[in-house]
């Protein structure tokens, strides 16, 4: 360790306190421990010469740096440093003021000048100057033609920010403040009115350490205690954290594709500890994260840091800013056998739109002919549309009533970045050849649609826009701002692509909390207007708490999936009255709105209905502008009553007809009801991704 003893306070000198401008102003100096001089790595030496001694005091002098001007009493060699701000040099002499003229005037005659110091984090510089005179006011000094540089360090020690640091251990907590800091050990002052004993603390046991910058912890990881000193008033202890890596979330097979990209970007920030600008070079990075190499001497990175506003820059050409953290330190050798470190990053928060360039990039790096969110030419969209017959007769004379209305829909969502639609195109010479959509239609879920390709144009185009959504959700569902807590898909079963592909993921995974599918008739609904009154004793009513735990109760002996998770039906006082989605929605000149009922007879809940509102084939099925309608319990429930419901909700629509899915399907099969179609809902939670990946891999 680096660290010296503290000296004992004597008669005629006062230790100088530290300041910002200089680590310390006057300091005592006595015998370093025997056991810390045999701890004490080599140091490492060589000169330079007067040229860059006088350019390095002018620097000291436009920054307001001090250096430490050394004097020696004789004959016991005690030494006392004394701040002074070094003035503009030309080369033969240098003037330096002192800091603090009183601390000058109560040194002994005993003492005598030795040297002076110019002292930074990388480095310490003596320089064995000749006293010319000396006064009150300052000293000026001869300067040699060469000086000294050395450090004495393994890693550089940097002064840092005034820190709280939380110790704790064994269910004890200890408070101090950071005095300074390496990744490879740092020092704590533990506070004199620690409510806890200091002497508590067993120096050979490990301690958490949790560094706080105001209310934000900046890092907390396991130390190993090297020493602990106590003094009259304060105790310092000192840390060596742990470098081992952090598992910052739950270990997983199928990891994000790290791309080496040439020119490679950069990072740059604020150190959290320090306070210092940081740049290092990417070696690198993917949708969720980067490595970055870092120099093992003059080393600033250690697992578990958190940076909390950490810029990426590619080229000048793009850079983003983003809420990170330090994930695991390796040391390598290079080439020239120097000593490096690799550091991987892994980013915890990133701006939607950010995330979606930077995505996109990745992709397009990837594969040439993938676009994620690009501008895309809606007349190629639409010719794509009926082409790849997704837009069938059938949901064509659905739809055609309200063309100009779905054009100007999907410029908005085709042409400009938003933070609720997601879309990939795999094109080639501009011809879109498979398409796939995505919106953020539920507080934590996103509806997978638009799956369609030309299968024979290129016939692994599907395949690789599946590729691509699936390294999208592998890459953002981690990130706090991408609301992705669950992916949910619609599709018919005698479909034999997407009951293949995402029925069979439910299959194999065979776990309904982790990927569910539940089966809903469709019934495309005209409304009878004028009889939309409810008899007596039904009522249609805002669903109170219990009415949403009955239907949960409901669906988990029915099915026990994650359907009620993704639509955003689990008991919640406050979900009714959620407008948050509505308005991201309103930004972009969009409709997302959503209402819910309880119908109940004396009191006694048998249905509810979720009444989604938004712009006319936004889905082009129009399931994102629909009633779903679950059933708790249907005795007593007459087709009749649910027609007369379902007029009354009616009023959210100006079509005469809209669709409703109906929940559980048997409700109308079992009530001679007419329907359309069956649809299947397709849930998985992104917590188990791993097991939906694997099966994916399997299929291809």
């Amino acid at each position: 360790m680096d660290y010296i003893q503290e000296p004992q306070k004597t008669d005629k000198i006062t230790p100088h306190e530290t300041t910002g401008n200089s680590p310390k102003k006057l300091v005592l100096v006595g015998n370093l421990d025997e056991d810390l001089q045999k701890n004490q790595p080599a140091r490492k030496e060589n000169s330079i010469s007067k040229k860059r001694l006088v350019n390095k005091l002018n620097h000291l002098h436009f920054k307001n740096k001090s250096v430490q001007v050394q004097f020696k009493k004789s004959p016991d060699n005690l030494t006392i440093n004394i701040g002074a701000l070094p003035q503009p040099c030309f080369g033969r002499y240098v003037v330096c003021l002192w800091e603090n003229p009183e601390k000058w005037k109560s040194i002994s005659r005993s003492y005598h000048f030795n040297q002076f110091e110019l002292i930074s984090d990388e480095q310490v510089i003596s320089v064995p100057a000749t006293l010319r005179a000396v006064s009150d006011k300052g000293i000026c000094l001869v300067l040699p033609d060469r000086a000294l540089q050395h450090t004495c360090r393994k890693t550089t020690r940097y002064s840092c920010m005034p820190l709280t640091v939380k110790l704790i251990q064994s269910g004890v907590i200890f408070s101090g403040t950071l005095k300074d800091f390496s990744t490879s050990s740092f020092r704590v002052m533990l506070n004199d009115r620690n409510e806890t004993p200091v002497n508590w603390i067993n120096t050979s046991y490990p301690i958490n350490a949790v560094l706080m910058s105001g209310e934000t912890p900046v890092y907390s990881g396991e130390c190993r205690i090297l020493r602990h000193t106590e003094k009259a008033r304060t105790q310092d202890i000192i840390l060596a954290p742990s470098k081992k890596p952090i598992q910052r979330f739950s270990p997983r097979v199928h990891r994000s594709k790290r791309l080496i990209l040439k020119p490679s970007p950069d990072i740059r920030f604020y150190h959290p500890v320090t306070g210092t600008m940081v740049n290092l070079k990417v070696l690198d990075v993917s949708g969720s994260g980067l490595a970055v190499e870092d120099d093992e001497e003059n080393s600033v990175l250690l697992p578990g840091l958190v940076l909390p506003a950490l810029t990426v820059n590619f080229s000048n050409s793009f850079s983003f800013v983003c809420r990170a953290q330090v994930l695991y330190r390796r040391t390598f050798l290079n080439k020239d056998e120097k000593p490096l470190a690799k550091c991987g990053i892994a980013f915890l928060d990133v701006n939607p739109n950010d995330h979606i360039k930077l995505l996109s990039m990745l992709h397009n790096a990837e594969n040439q002919n993938v676009y994620l969110c690009n501008t895309v030419d809606t007349e190629k969209l639409w010719e794509f549309f009926f082409e790849t017959g997704f837009i069938y007769p059938k949901k064509y004379a659905f739809l055609h009533g309200c063309s100009e209305q779905i054009k100007k829909t999907y410029n908005t969502l085709y042409s400009t970045q938003s933070s609720i639609s997601r879309h990939f195109t795999w094109q080639k010479k501009g011809e879109i050849l498979a398409h796939l959509a995505m919106l953020r239609f539920y507080e934590k879920s996103w509806l997978i649609h638009h799956l369609a390709a030309k299968t024979s144009k290129h016939i692994g185009a599907g395949i690789e826009i599946l590729n691509q959504i699936s390294d999208f959700t592998l890459n953002s569902h981690r990130l706090a701002s991408s609301n992705m807590d669950y992916l949910l898909c619609y599709f018919r079963p005698e479909m034999r692509f997407p009951n293949h592909f995402f029925g069979g993921i439910a299959r194999d995974v065979q776990n309904p909390k982790a990927c569910s599918i539940d089966s809903f008739a469709y019934i495309l609904f005209r409304a009878n207007r004028g009889e939309a009154t409810l008899p007596t004793p039904w009522t249609l009513c805002k669903p109170e708490y219990s009415d949403l735990t009955a239907l949960n109760n409901f669906y988990s002996q029915v099915s026990g999936g994650l359907m009620l998770n993704v639509l955003d039906m689990l008991p919640d006082d406050e979900m009714i009255e959620r407008k948050s989605l509505a308005s991201q929605y309103q930004e972009h000149g969009l409709t997302r709105e959503r209402r819910v009922y309880a119908l109940k007879r004396n009191n006694c809940l048998k249905a509810v209905i979720m009444v989604n509102i938004s712009d006319i084939a936004l889905n082009l099925s129009d399931l994102t502008n629909c009633i779903s309608l679950f059933i708790v319990e249907k005795e007593g429930l007459e087709p009749d009553i649910l027609h007369k419901a379902l007029s009354v909700t009616a009023k959210h629509y100006l079509r005469p007809k809209f669709p409703v899915l109906v929940y559980p399907a048997d409700y109308v099969l079992d009530h001679g009801i007419s329907y359309n179609r069956i649809y299947q809902l397709w849930a998985l939670s992104m917590e188990y991704s791993d097991e939906c990946l694997k099966y994916y891999s399997s299929l291809f």
